[in-house]
């Protein structure tokens, strides 16, 4: 996996943040290299999901933000979107898209969102025979349902 120049300095910060305050030392070790290797411009594949990893840390906390500014953000964020990870959710996003262009130049006729859990939610969409339903939570966003034709809820 290749690291642009403009990534590094932030992500190999990263990875030596989160090595000190680590209690196994091969883990410590393992991130130590990944800052390592980081700083060479490349990490090698099986490292990838690692990598995905520190950088989804440093972004959900809060830190990169913190220590780096916008420019680490901008910076973990194209990382994270080369990452297994961030290819995963681009993918189930394109699906996603995929079911929602169904409702292309239809008039939406409501929308509604609704807590389905703590921290979670339904969005429901109708317009014209279509109503689509996304639950919403921490780990992304997914279709639900698609009901065609107005015969029930979809579920």
């Amino acid at each position: 996996m290749k690291i642009a120049e403009d990534e590094r300095s932030f992500l190999a910060a990263e990875a030596r943040a989160l090595a000190e305050h680590l209690d196994d030392p091969s883990a410590r070790h393992r991130f130590g290299d990944i800052a390592t290797a980081v700083e060479a411009g490349e990490v090698p594949d099986g490292w990838a999901e690692a990598v995905g990893s520190l950088a989804a840390l440093a972004l959900e906390t809060g830190r990169v933000r913190t220590v780096h500014g916008p420019p680490g953000v901008r910076a973990l964020v194209a990382v994270w979107k080369r990452t297994p990870q961030g290819e995963e959710v681009a993918a189930q996003l394109d699906e996603l898209n995929t079911a929602l262009s169904a409702l292309r130049g239809l008039p939406v006729e409501s929308v509604r969102v609704a807590p389905s859990a703590p921290g979670a939610y339904t969005l429901a969409i109708s317009a014209g025979e279509y109503e689509v339903r996304l639950t919403v939570d921490r780990s992304g966003v997914r279709l639900r349902s698609l009901n065609v034709g107005g015969g029930g809820i979809g579920e």
